[in-house]
């Protein structure tokens, strides 16, 4: 992975939400202002970041009928060399799904002519809150899922659902997507997996400077502590994101208790770069904890400077 050089393509129609999907993974908390003022994409945006030791560019691709006809007729100049792929469907316009897959089709048949294995992210976007029990959402996600698949069974497709009023699945958006470049990133998960179990956690996340999720784990999550659960993991968010702003540096913790859960942040420097290790689990469990995270610690701190 080391000196890689990243092009990931954000694509999909206009107005699916593809900017403010990129406005909310830069800002975590406060963009809504910032999305609503938000004017159509120009031809294409560049968003530049660095995830762990590769130099990441996000071409944010507007949608415009007129700009999809130039993107198709060009190609080559503007899908070749793609590391990966994020497509966005408004899941509530369901009159435009028709027009977003043949969009799908024109840049997925390019990947194929050209032999490009690029893996791939499709979000169903604008998946609200309010509409999770919504059946008709939720049969129009597993339909689409089911053409996409029959029609591309030669592709590594990954399936989420996004909403800029859920910070965490737009992180997980992206997470996902780079967590492919490295099979260090598995034995992270497996590790991961198995300190929640020692933990007795609800949630264990490793998160770069940027906020970017390097890895995470869940345990099977009552819904009685679910809200509880996603708040702390926004405050972590919020956290390290004012961190980055104000400059600080050095090892950092934080803890706090809300409901049931107790939540720990810790902020590592790694070499020359910085970590950031989120818990949550019950207040109960918390002294066992304690006992157990310097081991752990020191597990994740030798996976990731092999990772950068």
């Amino acid at each position: 992975m080391e000196g890689l050089f990243l092009k990931i393509v954000v694509s999909g129609l206009d107005n699916a939400g593809k900017t403010s999907i990129l406005t909310a993974l830069d800002k975590k908390y406060d963009f809504e202002k910032d999305i609503v003022q938000l004017k159509p994409t120009i031809r294409i945006e560049y968003h530049k970041m660095n995830f762990l030791r590769s130099n990441t560019v996000i071409w944010d691709m507007g949608g415009q009928e007129t700009y999809r006809e130039i993107y198709v007729n060009y190609q080559d100049v503007y899908f070749d060399s793609t590391d990966l792929l994020i497509y966005v469907i408004d899941i509530q316009d369901p009159d435009r799904f028709n027009n977003s897959l043949e969009y799908l089709n024109a840049i997925l048949s390019f990947f194929e002519k050209s032999e490009m294995n690029v893996p791939i992210i499709i979000t169903f976007h604008k998946y609200d809150p309010e509409l999770k029990a919504n059946e008709e959402i939720l049969l129009n996600i597993e339909k689409l899922r089911e053409k996409i698949l029959n029609k591309y069974p030669n592709f590594n497709i990954l399936f989420q659902q996004s909403s800029i009023y859920d910070i965490i699945s737009i992180v997980q958006l992206v997470s996902y997507g780079l967590s492919v470049f490295d099979k260090k990133f598995f034995q992270l998960s497996e590790l991961l997996e198995y300190y929640l179990d020692i933990f007795k956690c609800q949630a264990l996340i490793i998160f770069d400077r940027n906020g970017i999720i390097i890895s995470e784990y869940y345990s099977d999550i009552n819904p009685e502590v679910y809200v509880e659960l996603l708040e702390s993991i926004k405050e972590h968010l919020f956290l390290l994101k004012r961190m980055d702003e104000e400059k600080y540096e050095g090892n950092f913790d934080f803890t706090s208790t809300e409901g049931p859960l107790f939540s720990y942040l810790l902020r590592k420097k790694i070499n020359n770069d910085m970590f950031f290790v989120s818990a949550v689990l019950k207040e109960q469990d918390k002294e066992n904890f304690f006992e157990s995270f310097p081991e752990f610690l020191e597990s994740v701190t030798q996976i990731l400077k092999e990772l950068i």
